[in-house]
């Protein structure tokens, strides 16, 4: 495997991790396009969605509580005269350092997304006559403490492919696309593993959930060298279900996603094919 890289010496990386253009961006559509592929094995329905999510539908998943120290949102000043013109006057061409934040701000109604999968269980209420399934990709937003080149950005992106049913759809969908996952990891020549993991929880010894999950595992991740999640394999049992009224004939379903990060899965590629795009067009995608 090549010597890590220099993410400024990768054609097609944006300032850092800003972007990605040319070569590097056309391996990201490939790679989209090959977590795509895998949707089609359950007739999933493809989406697109906007990266805000209002603040009650967050509220409904606690989500303030679990994971505040993630939590991005968009803000904007009062649009009162005095107010734009203190914060026109802070911020002009001339100014330094970060962005000076205005006295008053518009009261916040929603946050940046920051999971793809959030925006589709509100969409799902009712009772379903089979199993649902729903892919989508989108921009998403967590505020990490420390920011590396595709592999751990405040903004990156996240295909999922999210499935509502009965337990027994649901575990077969994670069994499948568990397989198909690591067949695609395998034809470009990544070496992966998958083992349980916990989210990211806020002061996880005081979490109920992140016990739960210890005990309970219902997350698994696709690790690249062991220690960097290419993707997740997520079993919320009837979390959603019961917040959204999503029903099958059990009762309230089950829903589980597999995640994938875009970038990360680049780095991967890049990682281990080096930074010739030659190598990348190569690939079986």
């Amino acid at each position: 495997m090549p010597e890590a890289f220099d993410p400024a010496q990768v054609p097609g990386l944006c300032g850092g991790g800003g972007g990605l253009v040319g070569p590097l961006h056309a391996l990201a559509e490939k790679l989209d396009a090959a977590f795509v592929e895998i949707s089609r094995l359950f007739s999933a329905e493809p989406r697109y969605h906007f990266p805000l999510l209002p603040v009650e539908v967050m509220r409904r998943l606690d989500y303030f509580s679990s994971f505040p120290h993630l939590v991005v949102v968009p803000a904007s000043a009062e649009p009162s005269e005095p107010v734009l013109r203190a914060f026109r006057d802070a911020n002009g061409a001339s100014a330094t350092g970060p962005l000076a934040m205005p006295a008053a701000l518009v009261p916040v109604d929603a946050v940046l997304a920051p999971a793809a999968c959030y925006a589709v269980y509100p969409t799902l209420g009712g009772t379903l006559d089979g199993p649902r399934a729903v892919t989508l990709c989108g921009t998403c937003f967590r505020a990490e403490e420390h920011h590396q080149p595709l592999r751990r950005q405040r903004a990156f992106r996240m295909r999922e492919i999210v499935l509502a049913g009965t337990l027994s759809e649901v575990r077969s969908f994670l069994d499948r696309g568990r397989d198909a996952v690591l067949a695609l990891a395998g034809r470009l020549g990544l070496e992966v593993a998958v083992a349980a993991a916990t989210d990211p929880f806020f002061d996880p010894s005081r979490s109920p959930l992140y016990l739960h999950q210890k005990l309970f595992p219902t997350k698994h991740e696709l690790l690249f060298e062991g220690d960097l999640a290419l993707g997740s394999f997520n079993h919320h049992r009837a979390f959603f279900g019961e917040a959204f009224h999503i029903r099958c004939a059990e009762g309230p379903a089950q829903t589980a996603c597999i995640a994938f990060g875009l970038e990360r899965w680049v780095y991967a590629v890049v990682r281990r094919h080096g930074s010739d795009p030659a190598a990348w067009a190569a690939l079986p995608l």
